[in-house]
């Protein structure tokens, strides 16, 4: 059954966890009355075959910190997924050759190097290369509302031979992520998170 990601916390700036809370979610209406009822920032989360939703523990800068009572935590820089830890199988970081793609005009070529530990401990580093991709705005149904939103798929080619996709939903405007559906490495589980309230 999965496990729900909820921790309290204050939505700016560094700051102590408040105390920790957690709750089996049903279903998305579920998980949205809780975002409703909840003042701080939150994601709708689906790491794998873990769910529910997930409150901001703290920001440091670009870095924005994500923890469950069940000590999973997802890390994210400017908005996209940077490392996680808590999981089977864990991403220890993130490093791109240049901004960050969905800051980027499509099409972009992108570059990512990426170090994960797989659900046997082995620590493994990636290179994945490929194109960003956009298309016309739409409108995506998220915890809280509905927004006009930028869908764009990223299809690497990683070092090894494999292959992996993903699709980001950005605002055109400022390329601010919403809503992110990805494999971060091959064979990884899919990660998926929509944004409840923001933090910007």
């Amino acid at each position: 059954m999965p496990a729900a990601l909820l921790a309290g916390c204050a939505s700016g700036g560094t700051t102590p966890l408040s105390a920790s809370l957690a709750e089996l979610f049903p279903d998305d209406q579920a998980t949205a009355r809780q975002a409703t009822e909840i003042p701080y920032a939150s994601l709708s989360v689906q790491l794998g075959a873990v769910s529910g939703l997930m409150v901001m523990g703290s920001q440091a800068g670009e870095m924005t910190y994500w923890p469950s009572g069940e000590g999973v935590v997802l890390e994210l820089r400017d908005g996209g997924l940077h490392a996680t830890s808590g999981l089977d199988a864990n991403l220890l970081g993130t490093h791109y050759a240049g901004p960050p793609p969905w800051r980027r005009e499509a099409p972009a070529r992108v570059e990512m190097k990426r170090h994960w530990r797989d659900a046997d401990g082995h620590v493994v580093q990636g290179t994945g290369e490929g194109q960003l991709r956009c298309d016309a705005t739409e409108m995506l149904a998220l915890p809280l509302a509905e927004r006009e939103l930028e869908r764009c798929s990223l299809v690497l080619e990683w070092a090894d031979g494999s292959t992996t996709a993903s699709t980001l939903w950005r605002d055109p405007s400022s390329h601010r992520l919403w809503a992110v559906d990805e494999t971060p490495w091959p064979g990884a589980p899919t990660m998926q998170w929509q944004v409840a309230r923001h933090w910007w």
